[in-house]
């Protein structure tokens, strides 16, 4: 008997929005579709947090006695409802016994959304279409769905890097599908490169890094700091075509535009454990399923990585106030560097209540360019943060490193894919040293 399916919709959406999925699914699977459930949750109540709608979810799951044993429920999430949906099920459950078998995400907003710190009003007109005034916006929610929030970098840690695989063979077969275009009309406001209109390309994939590294008071990295891991299991990944954020679950005229969206949600739903079984190649079946039907040389995508940055002191204290450097020769060199910053780095975001959180968007595409420069063998990162240490007038805070020396994070030009890699995201933890001059607190005899 095949598994029920439940269904999650976004911020600020309803179930409304998936009754033609729904009704797709349920022509396509007939019979074998025993339960659907189309799920409804707050998302505009200033108050309620992610914490709140995982125990809600929690609450009704139990409620409509759905499932609870390991595998035995297909869900479907779009946008902030992966968020919602992870925080549920790391919470209630563990890796083993998670109920949920397949986990099909449309356009899922796993790392945030560059729209959500602009708010409501923005948002509700330029991509909703709301005209009437609004009160309250679901600030909790938004914080979390901000670039950079402390609350999906917890969320990864908790199922990408955790102990335990929550992903793959004998797990959660996962499978993400996110649009390549933008919106007309107003809602074109709302457009970025690399996104489907309201979340990143990069911040929708799950298949990501985490990087953690400390630096001394020179800003040279401390021995056995250095931590690059890549995040646990199998999750398939595919970009569509002529799809934007809401056309992918069939919002609009027409929708979904591409031929192939249909095709790979029914599939989606039918994938079991062996086509995650990982192969000799180190691939797995299902993802070259995947490239096949739908090759990456046709996602027509802007080659965009991003990195979200979290500085802390060593004591565990945000760095809010820095910047970042970036140089590949401690000589001077203004004309690579003014191209790194013009054309490599494209956007910063500090987060609006974690300034220590910046997410920083780059062009890979502009850095397949710089790379091909046979004087480009590495590439050099470090901070410069305030306050400065500059005894006795600043007698703590941190040093930067001399325009004539080459300090921080470095990066041989063969490891830049691994760091800046398209349609991926990189988790960045920096602990920064501060200094403080004994001037600060003295001792004296008497």
């Amino acid at each position: 008997m095949r598994n029920p399916i439940v269904i999650l919709h976004g911020w600020s959406d309803n179930s409304r929005s998936f009754r033609d999925l729904a009704h797709f699914l349920q022509t396509e699977f007939g019979a074998a579709v025993q339960h659907l459930y189309l799920a409804d949750w707050l998302s505009l109540q200033d108050e309620i947090s992610y914490g709140d709608l995982a125990a809600a979810m929690q609450q009704a799951w139990l409620g409509m006695q759905l499932p609870t044993s390991p595998q035995s429920v297909d869900l479907i999430v779009h946008s902030t409802g992966a968020l919602v949906s992870r925080h549920w099920f790391t919470r209630y459950y563990a890796a083993a016994t998670n109920p949920v078998k397949r986990f099909l995400q449309l356009a899922p907003a796993n790392f945030g959304s560059p729209l959500a710190h602009k708010g409501r009003s923005f948002y509700g007109r330029a991509v909703k279409g709301w005209k009437q005034p609004g009160f309250q916006t679901g600030a909790n929610l938004l914080y979390g769905l901000e670039l950079a929030a402390d609350y999906s970098r917890e969320l990864a840690k908790a199922d990408l890097f955790a102990a335990e695989s929550w992903y793959g063979a004998g797990r959660m077969l996962s499978t993400i599908l996110i649009g390549n275009r933008g919106y007309s009309g107003i809602s074109a406001i709302a457009n970025e490169a690399g996104s489907d209109g309201t979340v990143r390309i990069a911040g929708a994939n799950l298949n990501c890094r985490y990087l953690k590294v400390a630096l001394d008071e020179q800003q040279n990295v401390k021995p056995g700091s250095l931590q690059l891991r890549k995040s646990q299991g199998e999750i398939a990944f595919s970009v569509l075509p002529d799809e934007h954020h809401g056309s992918i679950i069939g919002n609009g005229k027409k929708a979904p535009h591409n031929p192939l969206t249909l095709q790979l949600i029914r599939q989606a739903l039918q994938v079991e454990d062996a086509d995650f079984q990982v192969g000799s190649t180190g691939h797995f079946a299902y993802q070259q399923q995947l490239d096949s039907q739908n090759p990456p040389a046709n996602w027509h995508a802007d080659l965009r990585s991003q990195v979200l940055c979290k500085l802390q002191d060593q004591h565990g204290d945000p760095v809010t106030d820095y910047f970042l450097e970036m140089y590949r020769t401690a000589n001077a060199d203004s004309r690579f560097e003014q191209r790194l910053y013009q054309q490599f780095l494209r956007h910063v975001h500090p987060h609006s209540q974690q300034p220590q959180n910046r997410a920083f968007y780059f062009d890979v595409a502009a850095l397949n360019e710089l790379k091909q420069s046979p004087n480009f063998q590495q590439l050099f990162l470090s901070f410069h943060a305030q306050p400065l240490f500059k005894p006795p007038r600043q007698p703590a805070g941190f040093s930067v490193v001399p325009a004539s020396a080459a300090a921080g994070l470095r990066l041989a030009v063969e490891e830049l894919a691994q760091i800046f890699a398209p349609h991926q995201t990189l988790l960045l933890d920096v602990e920064l040293t501060r200094q403080v001059a004994e001037s600060v607190f003295t001792l004296q005899r008497h």
